[in-house]
């Protein structure tokens, strides 16, 4: 009977804490942003929304141009978005190589010269069904890029090494042997 009478204690007591909780819980609508993706997705459609709408599948609901605007945004200053960016990307490289080659080239050679390694991890982690797409675009960029005279191959792999503080001797290496690879790719 005494054990009865501790049970019923025990949960009257813990009912008793919840019923007088006055704060209403909110749902956890994204385990990655939270509140700002609810905010998100209810706003109007911008870069940061076409990027999410693409990396959920429906990248048909996006227009071509927003499609195109993701580009520019590769180099915005917060890592998450950069890869998110990149991965959105990825999934509609072909459509943007089709329509926009010349951009997709410039403005993916220079998120690779601001941020190397970190362009070269998503590519191997996020890229990599889309290799052949990607190496032809950046060995386009790359002779682009060397073709005035007074820069050469080894004056991108300065660029890009310097701009890579946090590399250790096997990521510099790595980043040297990415821009040798498509210096000879095709």
């Amino acid at each position: 009977m005494s054990k009865i009478i501790l049970f019923l204690f025990t949960v009257l007591s813990f009912s008793a804490c919840n019923f007088f909780d006055k704060e209403e819980e909110k749902p956890l609508l994204s385990q990655i942003d939270g509140e700002a993706y609810y905010e998100l997705h209810n706003g109007k459609m911008n870069t940061q929304k076409a990027c999410l709408y693409i990396l959920e599948g429906k990248k048909d609901s996006v227009n071509y141009n927003l499609k195109i605007d993701l580009l520019d945004s590769l180099e915005v200053p917060d890592k998450t978005w950069r890869d998110k960016y990149f991965k959105a990307i990825n999934i509609v490289i072909e459509e943007i190589k089709e329509g926009q080659p010349e951009r997709l080239e410039k403005l993916s050679f220079a998120y690779f010269l601001h941020y190397p390694k970190e362009f070269i991890d998503n590519l191997n982690n996020v890229g990599f069904d889309n290799i052949d797409n990607w190496m032809d675009v950046m060995n386009l960029a790359l002779k682009k890029a060397i073709e005035p005279k007074d820069i050469t191959a080894t004056s991108v792999i300065n660029a890009s090494l310097s701009n890579c503080k946090q590399c250790n001797k096997n990521d510099k290496q790595l980043i040297i042997r990415f821009i040798k690879s498509l210096e000879n790719y095709n």
